[in-house]
């Protein structure tokens, strides 16, 4: 199989050493030249290294994959994609012709990617190929969550709401468990808030618009179904009457 030289690109720092030791023990042939984790830094690297493979992660913060990928006048490298996507927006992925990595990684399919990535030639990524890729980005419908050393598999419609602290983000699901993802409250909003049924209602909160239980405008705060409260600021205030109220 033909050597590869390749760029990890996530900003989760135990994603890409999971993906590193993955690489390493199982597919030998490809040569890791350097890691990124975020896409400024990526697009130096690329742009000095010119690898033949890279393996993107879709959603990173203030920068996404696919504004990597607009970064580049011509593709020249093969692309393999790290998403938390359901079965429903991968199909888009395989439509365009690219590879995936579904979160969390499986070992076969890893094995199966990097197989395809070697055997077929360099293909440049045509502008109708990005925009069905940036069109379906927004259908998710589960997201991974790093958990421990794993990770967990949500159905969007069972987050109840997301809460903002510091560099992290806390997901309240509708059975009251949480979970702890080293993502920015900004991350979400981008990822859940365009499409779906997700509302940023304060600096520090997005809900799910399905989990509200009851507004009191006089408060100024929600209660969603598993009682939890939550305040709606001024700057959100508007916005968010004008959803229910009009």
């Amino acid at each position: 199989m033909n050597t590869l030289n390749a760029i990890i690109i996530d900003d989760e720092i135990n994603a890409r050493e999971n993906l590193r030791f993955l690489l390493n023990e199982f597919c030998k042939n490809v040569i890791i030249v350097a890691e990124s984790k975020n896409v400024d830094e990526a697009v130096i690297q690329i742009k000095e290294h010119q690898p033949q493979l890279i393996f993107l992660d879709i959603e990173m913060p203030q920068k996404n994959g696919f504004q990597l990928l607009e970064a580049f006048d011509t593709i020249n490298f093969q692309i393999i994609f790290i998403t938390a996507y359901d079965q429903y927006a991968i199909k888009a992925f395989e439509f365009a012709a690219l590879d995936y990595l579904l979160k969390p990684i499986d070992i076969e399919r890893l094995k199966k990617a990097v197989k395809k990535a070697s055997a077929i030639a360099i293909k440049n990524l045509t502008f109708d190929k990005l925009e069905l890729l940036k069109s379906n980005r927004k259908k998710v419908k589960k997201i991974a969550i790093p958990y421990k050393s794993d990770y967990v598999i949500l159905d969007l419609k069972n987050i109840f709401c997301i809460e903002a602290d510091r560099m992290y983000a806390i997901l309240y699901t509708e059975k009251g468990k949480k979970y702890v993802a080293a993502k920015k409250l900004s991350y979400y909003e981008s990822l859940l808030c365009e499409e779906n049924e997700f509302l940023r209602i304060h600096r520090s909160w997005i809900v799910n618009s399905n989990a509200i239980k009851m507004y009191s405008k006089k408060e100024k705060c929600i209660q969603l179904k598993n009682d939890i409260k939550i305040p709606v600021s001024k700057s959100y205030k508007e916005e968010f009457e004008a959803i229910f109220f009009t």
